[in-house]
C-alpha cells in the first residue's frame, strides 16, 4: 500500500485530515524560520529552548551557538510533550493517557477523560464493527492498559475478543501489525496467544528477503515495532535483527533521518522509525553501527521540534512516546514501552519515582509543621517515620514486580499512601526562655525543645560548655556569590582553563579561554561540582560551542549565570544583530524584531528549563540571556538581603559579635524566645566578600578537651557557585545540623533556621532564602551523595562523613 494511499484512509478514519496534512509542513516551517530567525540573531540557544530542548551538534554561526547534551534534550522534549498535552483537558484520549502514563504526569481525571474518550471513539465499543486497519482498537488497547483498566471486560464488552476475531481474517495488511501489538499488550487467554503466533508468522513471511524490509518505511517501522514485542516467537528475533541492520543500509540518511525511494525524509517517518529502533532495543542516542558520520536518530528527532505547541496533536502524541520509549531503552528498558507484560525494566525508574516521592513528602512534613504550632515534633518525627515504612512496603512490591504494568500501578498507590500521611496535632508547647552559656568566646543561645522534641532530636544537645556547636547563627556582611545555576548554562567572566581531569596540572590543561566582551563570552553547561585534590572547588563543564566536556575552578570570581533569574524590570538590548519578541513562553509566534539599544519594560521572568524568559509588559516574551540583552533595572527583593530584624513570628533572635583578634569582650541581647524557633546573627568586625574556595579557619568552634570528636567536610552550594567548602570538627552524637552551625561560623556565613531536632530547617545561607511553604525552593542537603531524606537535626553524623548544601530554586 502506497504511503499517500494509507495516509488518506487513515486520516478519514481519525478525522484529522487537514490537521494531518499540515502538521509535518507546520513542523518543517516552524524549524526553518526558526532557524532564520534566531540564528541570524546569534542565538541558537533560544532557538533550541525555544521548546525546552537543544541540540548536541550545531553548525550554526559564531561564538554563540550552544550545546546542550542529549539525555537533557530528550528529557526535556518528553516535558515540553506531556504539557502540550495536558493542555488538552477533557479531549486527552488514549494515545495521550498512554504518553501521561510513561511520562509519569497523568492525573485521575486525565485518565477518566481518556477513558471516556475510548469509550466514545472506538469502533467495537461505540457499537459498531473494527475500524479501518485496527487503528482505534490498538489505541484503545494501549490506553485502557495504560490507565489500569481491562480491555477484555469494557462496560461487559470484550475488546480483546474483538481483536482476535479480525486477527484470525485480517482486514489489511496494516491491521496485521496493529491486531498484533494490541494483543502484544498483555496476556489475554488461549485465543489471543493463537492469534499473536498467526499474526507474527505472517509478519515475518512478508519481510523482503533480499532488503529485509517491508513494503515501504512506515510499514517497515511498524512491524519492528511489532516483532519487538513478540521476541519469543519462533524466526522473530532474527527477522527483528534482519530489519534493522536494513533499515540502516537502505533507509537511514546521513542527517539522521530517514527515507525511501517513494517518500522524502519527513518528521512523521522519522518519529514512527526512531521509536521502532528503541523498541528493538538500538540506541538512538547515537548514530547507527557503522554511521559515525552521520546524525544520532533521535537528534534528528530533536532538530524538528515535533512537540511543538503549532504542530497537530498526533505528530505532538508520536514525538513524546518515541522520547519515552528512547529514554526507557537506554536506561536499560527491553522491548517497548507497549508490552505492558513483558518486561520488568519499567521497575527500576518507578523504584526512583516513588522514593523521589518519600523525599519529597518528608520535605512537605518538615516545612508544613514550622508554621504549625500544633504540630509537635515527636509527631513530625512519627509521620516520617511512617513515610519510611511506607517506602520500604512499597519498593518491596516493586523489587517483587515481573511486569510494568504491575510496577506502574505499584508505585501509583505507593504514592497516593505516602501523600495521605499527616502529621497529628497537639496543643502549642510553653514557650521557654533559652539559657545563654559562654563556650570558648563564643557566645551560645540554646533552645530547649519540649521533652517530646527532645526525645527525637539529636540536635538539642548544646546545652553546656563542653558543646561543640552553638545555636547562635554567624553573619558576616558581604554579598552572596553572584548566582549560577547547578545543571544550567553559566558564562564564563575572565580568563577561564579547562583541564581533562580533576587533577589541574599542566599536562592535563586542554583549553584556555581568554577574557571576552559580555556578547562574546564562552558558556558552558555545569554537569556537576565538587572538590579535586588540590582542594579546590570545581566544575565538571560541558563547552555549549564545542562540546569539549572537562573541568574548571568553579566561584562567582570565574562564572556567572547565563540567564537571568532575577527581578528585572527594564532591559536593554546589546546583541549587534537584536533579539525577537515572541507571543509564547516558549519562543514560538514572532511578533517583531527588535534592534540593538532598544529598552524593553519586563513583567517578569519565568523559568523555563535551562533557559529562562522575561515576559514583557505588553505580554509578550524574549530571551533572559545576559549575552544578549542587559538589565538596566532590577526591583530589590528581601530575599536577596542579609536578614535583618526578626518580626513577631521569628522568635529567639540573638546577635553577637565575636572577639577580634586584640580579644575584645563579646555582647549578647536576646529578644522574647520560643522553645521551637531560634535565629541568630553575628557581624564579623572585618567585612570580607564571601569565599568560594576552601579558607583557613579564622575563628573555628572546637570540641572541649574531653569530648571524643568527629571530623566532617562540608560544601555549600548556592544555585551552582561554591559558597564556601572545608571541614569542622564536633562532638560525637553531632547532628548535621550542628555540623553546619559550626561551620557556618568558622566560616563567617549567614545562617538562619526554624525548629530544632526533627523540625530543623535552614531558611537561609547568605541571603539565599527558602521559598514559602508549599514551593521547592530551599536548601536540600545530603551525606555522602545521598539525600536522607529527614531534617538535619535528626541526622547523626559519623566521622568522615560529607555533608552538601545544595540551594534548589
Amino acid at each position: 500500500m502506497k504511503r499517500k494511499q494509507f495516509l488518506y484512509r487513515f486520516s478519514i478514519v481519525l478525522g484529522i485530515s487537514l490537521i494531518f496534512f499540515s502538521g509535518g509542513n507546520s513542523s518543517r516551517a516552524d524549524a526553518a524560520s526558526a532557524s532564520r530567525a534566531d540564528v541570524a540573531s546569534a542565538s541558537r540557544a533560544d532557538v533550541a529552548s525555544a521548546y525546552n530542548y537543544g541540540l548536541t551538534k550545531v553548525k550554526g554561526p559564531g561564538p554563540n551557538s550552544e550545546v546542550y547534551t542529549v539525555s537533557d534534550a530528550v528529557d526535556s522534549a518528553i516535558s515540553a510533550g506531556l504539557a502540550e498535552i495536558a493542555q488538552k483537558g477533557p479531549k486527552i484520549d488514549a494515545w495521550d493517557a498512554t504518553c501521561l502514563v510513561f511520562g509519569d504526569r497523568i492525573t485521575d481525571s486525565q485518565a477518566q477523560y481518556a477513558y471516556e474518550s475510548i469509550l466514545k471513539n472506538n469502533d467495537f465499543l461505540s457499537g459498531g464493527s473494527q475500524g479501518l486497519n485496527g487503528i482505534s482498537d490498538v489505541s484503545a488497547v494501549n490506553g485502557l492498559v495504560a490507565i489500569g483498566k481491562d480491555p477484555t471486560n469494557v462496560n461487559g464488552k470484550n475488546l480483546v475478543a474483538n481483536i482476535v476475531k479480525d486477527a484470525n481474517n485480517p482486514a489489511s495488511d496494516y491491521s496485521i501489525v496493529n491486531d498484533l501489538e494490541a494483543l502484544s499488550t498483555g496476556s489475554y487467554g488461549q485465543a489471543s496467544e493463537k492469534a499473536r503466533t498467526s499474526l507474527t508468522k505472517k509478519l515475518i513471511g512478508m519481510q523482503d528477503k533480499k532488503t529485509g524490509l517491508w513494503n515501504g518505511l512506515d510499514y517497515t517501522a511498524r512491524a519492528i515495532l511489532a516483532l519487538s514485542m513478540n521476541t519469543n516467537q519462533p524466526g522473530a528475533a532474527d527477522a527483528l535483527n534482519t530489519a534493522v541492520k536494513a533499515v540502516s543500509n537502505h533507509f537511514y540518511q546521513e542527517n539522521g533521518g530517514f527515507a525511501d525511494s517513494r517518500n522524502a525524509e519527513n518528521a512523521y517517518d522519522d518519529v514512527t522509525m526512531t521509536n521502532a529502533l528503541a523498541s528493538a532495543g538500538v540506541n538512538v542516542y547515537v548514530p547507527l553501527k557503522g554511521k559515525t558520520d552521520y546524525v544520532a536518530p533521535v537528534q534528528r528527532v530533536l532538530d524538528q521540534h515535533p512537540v511543538s505547541a503549532r504542530n497537530s496533536a498526533m505528530l505532538i502524541q508520536q514525538a513524546t512516546w518515541a522520547f519515552e520509549q528512547a529514554r526507557f531503552t537506554r536506561k536499560g528498558g527491553k522491548g517497548s514501552i507497549f508490552a505492558f507484560n513483558q518486561t520488568d525494566a519499567a521497575k527500576h525508574g518507578e523504584i526512583v519515582n516513588i522514593r523521589d516521592a518519600a523525599i519529597t513528602k518528608k520535605w512537605s512534613i518538615i516545612r508544613s509543621s514550622i508554621s504549625d504550632p500544633q504540630a509537635t515534633a515527636a509527631a513530625v518525627n512519627d509521620a516520617i517515620n511512617l513515610v519510611d515504612k511506607i517506602l520500604v512496603t512499597y519498593v518491596s512490591k516493586l523489587r517483587a514486580d515481573s511486569t510494568s504494568s504491575a510496577a506502574i500501578a505499584d508505585r501509583a498507590a505507593g504514592v497516593k499512601e505516602l501523600n495521605n500521611v499527616t502529621v497529628s496535632h497537639a496543643a502549642p508547647a510553653t514557650p521557654v526562655t533559652p539559657a545563654t552559656v559562654t563556650n570558648n568566646n563564643v557566645t551560645v543561645v540554646n533552645n530547649p525543645a519540649s521533652s517530646s522534641s527532645a526525645s527525637s532530636s539529636s540536635a538539642a544537645t548544646s546545652t553546656s560548655s563542653s558543646s561543640s556547636v552553638p545555636i547562635s547563627t554567624p553573619t558576616v556582611s558581604g554579598k552572596p556569590v553572584k548566582k549560577a545555576s547547578h545543571r544550567s548554562i553559566v558564562y564564563a567572566l575572565t580568563t577561564v582553563k579547562l583541564y581533562r581531569s580533576s587533577n589541574f596540572t599542566k599536562s592535563n590543561l586542554t583549553k584556555t579561554y581568554k577574557k571576552r566582551a559580555r556578547i562574546n563570552r564562552p558558556m558552558f553547561l555545569v554537569i556537576s561540582q565538587q572538590m579535586n585534590k588540590q582542594g579546590h572547588a570545581i566544575y565538571r563543564v560541558k563547552d555549549m560551542n564545542s562540546g569539549k566536556t572537562g573541568y574548571t575552578l568553579s566561584g562567582s570570581k570565574y562564572f556567572a549565570h547565563a540567564y537571568y533569574s532575577a527581578k528585572v524590570t527594564r532591559i536593554k538590548v546589546i546583541n549587534p544583530k537584536g533579539i525577537n519578541e515572541y507571543g509564547k513562553v516558549n519562543l514560538t509566534s514572532k511578533k517583531r524584531h527588535v534592534k540593538k539599544n532598544a529598552s524593553l519594560s519586563v513583567r517578569k521572568v519565568v523559568n523555563y528549563g535551562l533557559s529562562n524568559r522575561m515576559q514583557l509588559t505588553n505580554g509578550r516574551y524574549i530571551t533572559a540571556n545576559k549575552k544578549l540583552i542587559l538589565a538596566t533595572k532590577i526591583k530589590k527583593s528581601s530575599q536577596n538581603t542579609r536578614p535583618s530584624t526578626p518580626t513577631a513570628t521569628t522568635t529567639g533572635t540573638s546577635t553577637s559579635t565575636p572577639p577580634t583578634n586584640s580579644g575584645s569582650t563579646a555582647t549578647t541581647t536576646s529578644s522574647k524566645p520560643t522553645a521551637t524557633t531560634g535565629t541568630t546573627t553575628t557581624t564579623n568586625n572585618s567585612p570580607s566578600a564571601t569565599p568560594t574556595l576552601p579558607v583557613a579557619l579564622t575563628n573555628p568552634v572546637t570540641p572541649s578537651n574531653d569530648a571524643k570528636t568527629i571530623t566532617t567536610t562540608i560544601s555549600i552550594h548556592a544555585d551552582g557557585a561554591t559558597i564556601a567548602s572545608g571541614s569542622i570538627k564536633v562532638s560525637s552524637g553531632a547532628s548535621a545540623f550542628d555540623a553546619l552551625q559550626a561551620f557556618a561560623q568558622q566560616q563567617g556565613l549567614t545562617l538562619t533556621y526554624k525548629g530544632s531536632g526533627a523540625t530543623t530547617y535552614v531558611t537561609g545561607i547568605n541571603g539565599y532564602n527558602a521559598g514559602p511553604a508549599g514551593t521547592m525552593t530551599g536548601w536540600l542537603y545530603s551525606v555522602n551523595g545521598t539525600e536522607p531524606g529527614s531534617s538535619m537535626g535528626a541526622y547523626t553524623l559519623k566521622d568522615g562523613d560529607s555533608i552538601s548544601m545544595t540551594y534548589n530554586k
